[in-house]
């Protein structure tokens, strides 16, 4: 240990002790203030991952939690006992996002057919809520989804006696969330389900203790990433609506031989109205080799105070999948329509529009993304004995994300078509505009021991938005959110660990005024983004909460509590074989047997 400097008298030494405490605190303070009112940040990145960060509201870098440390700081694998640690969590998060749809009564409509004027026809959305009914994740090894979301994690270290390197293993997902909703959701428009999890499956981890107050860790870690989505596709806008008033009017028109040579009726097939759906589209798509690294570096001069930082590289994504655009009827009598004269014909050649309806169009998608590159940094100050306090920053650069773009192995119908409202990605590429924005976060913890075998844990995070409040959507709408921790540690004999956590992220009522975002309710005339909710006010509610439970002890205690499991499940199926092959008496044969009649 590192031998403390002399101030005089041990009271001399305490009152500095103290003053060094009441400044760093300070300082945390003004820091907290100042970063509150310019940061940003993104609700899948890394709120579940284990039950001592929960706690804390993440607030670990300059105390990583054991072997977690693989992730946090793995500098911080240098405090973990010699020997061979073993750690094991599990988390339930329950996302729950309620949205609700209410008409902009000033908004004058599309072509004076369709709005929440007198004598138009109103958004069938309009006036509904609605809170999704499930979580949704993705199954690695089952290649499947289901409908809840579990956050487990596995650790393992080692470290020889007397020696100055500490090795890791382990296995967690620092990025995850999914939703999935009702089949007749007002929601479904912007996202039926969705989900998107980046998963370390192998992250080895090496830290070393350069000097006894300084040690430096790097971890390594191999992940796969998987994204899925399906929703249902409209777009409410004033050049589709066209079609659609068009379509009506020339209904009955027929003029003999000329029509069906240039116009046949109605126009367009009969278009689309502006709530008119056009089909449903759904992606599954993953990479499974999606490396990262993280860097870390712990500095403890002393037993009340320590430093540390951590910078966790981007993660880049190269997603491969399969998709599916199923069209509606009306979609599909409207491309018909394209080829049904020769006029309609070379006009849909000249605007490379496509003229023979399918019902549905199926393939490969290929797709890049790139989870940010972090650094987190933070101290850890003990006012008195008992006491920790802890204070971290988090730095994301989310600005890194600029947009979604998927491309397709052939022209997609739907891209072809809105050429003609101003979609400018191509007839097989989809783009949508993200253009995030960077992230700065802090957090506070306290952890208090109570008793020589019992903590108590508090954390507070604030978590503010990374999305452009023009770009927000119902698929990537991450709200501002507090975050809240809670938790025991239960230290038991023979360095046993259980730690429990409860966590909850929470945001306030979000109202995004119609026309206010280009992907999600804006009224331009021509196609600027995805919008299938023009003309309405969204409000939408969000929070995340979370149980967990982690488990810490020497790894050979955990094999013999394997092999003692096991034990038992060949003992209780040796009594079912023996209880099998027992033959049945003859009283047992007659209580088996049916009689004859039912009893009156």
């Amino acid at each position: 240990m590192p031998v403390l400097p002399r101030y005089g008298n041990q009271g001399d030494f305490k009152l500095r002790k103290l003053h060094y405490t009441l400044l760093f605190l300070f300082i945390a303070v003004a820091l907290t203030s100042f970063f509150s009112s310019i940061s940003f940040a993104a609700l899948t990145e890394q709120f579940a991952i284990t039950t001592r960060a929960i706690s804390l509201a993440n607030t670990v870098t300059a105390d990583p939690p054991g072997v977690l440390s693989v992730h946090y700081n793995p500098a911080g694998l240098s405090a973990l006992p010699e020997g061979k640690t073993f750690n094991q969590s599990f988390t339930l998060p329950w996302l729950v996002k309620t949205t609700k749809f209410e008409a902009d009564e000033d908004f004058q409509g599309f072509m004076n057919t369709w709005g929440p004027q007198e004598g138009q026809r109103p958004d069938p959305v309009a006036g509904e809520e609605d809170t999704n009914s499930s979580g949704v994740m993705y199954l690695p090894i089952l290649d499947r989804t289901i409908n809840f979301i579990v956050g487990p994690s596995l650790g393992l270290s080692s470290r020889e006696p007397e020696s100055k390197w500490t090795f890791a293993y382990a296995n967690y997902a620092p990025y995850g969330g999914g939703i999935n909703h009702k089949t007749d959701s007002p929601v479904n428009y912007g996202g039926r389900t969705l989900y998107q999890q980046h998963m370390v499956y192998a992250a080895t981890a090496a830290s070393y203790q350069l000097t006894p107050t300084l040690s430096l860790g790097a971890t390594v870690g191999l992940g796969q990433t998987s994204m899925g989505v399906r929703l249902e596709l409209r777009q409410p806008n004033e050049l589709m609506s066209l079609t659609g008033v068009l379509g009506e009017a020339t209904k009955d028109l027929e003029i003999p031989i000329l029509s069906e040579l240039t116009l046949p009726p109605p126009w367009f097939g009969g278009g689309l109205g502006a709530y008119d759906q056009i089909g449903t589209f759904q992606l599954d798509i993953r990479d499974d080799f999606s490396p990262n690294y993280n860097l870390g570096l712990l500095w403890k001069p002393t037993e009340w105070f320590s430093y540390g930082v951590v910078y966790q590289s981007a993660t880049k994504v190269q997603f491969t999948g399969g998709y599916s655009f199923r069209y509606s009827d009306q979609w599909q009598r409207m491309i018909a329509w394209n080829g049904s004269s020769p006029l309609t014909l070379i006009t849909a050649a000249m605007l490379q529009m496509p003229h023979q309806a399918v019902p549905y169009q199926t393939g490969t998608l290929t797709s890049e993304f790139e989870f940010p590159q972090r650094v987190q940094t933070g101290i850890m100050i003990r006012p008195i004995k008992r006491l920790r306090c802890l204070f971290d920053l988090h730095w994301g650069e989310w600005s890194s994300y600029k947009e979604d773009k998927f491309v397709f192995d052939q022209p997609i119908q739907l891209f072809q078509m809105a050429k003609l409202i101003g979609y400018t990605g191509g007839d097989n590429t989809m783009i949508v505009e993200r253009n995030l924005k960077d992230t700065i976060d802090y957090s506070l913890g306290l952890e208090y021991q109570l008793t020589r075998k019992f903590e108590l844990r508090f954390g507070y995070g604030k978590r503010k938005t990374s999305v452009q409040d023009n770009l927000r959507d119902l698929l990537l709408f991450i709200p501002d959110f507090d975050f809240y921790g809670a938790g025991v540690g239960i230290t038991l004999e023979n360095h046993h660990q259980i730690d429990i956590a409860f966590g909850a992220l929470i945001n306030p009522s979000i109202k995004i005024p119609n026309n206010s975002s280009n992907n999600l309710n804006s009224t331009d005339f021509v196609w600027t983004g995805v919008n299938p909710y023009s003309g309405i006010d969204v409000e939408q509610e969000t929070a995340v909460y979370m149980v967990s439970v982690g488990m810490t002890m020497p790894f050979a205690d955990f094999i013999e509590m394997q092999k003692h499991m096991m034990h038992k499940q060949h003992e209780a199926i040796g009594h079912l074989i023996h209880l099998l092959k027992k033959p049945f008496s003859s009283s047992e044969a007659n209580d088996l047997q049916v009689p004859e009649e039912a009893p009156h």
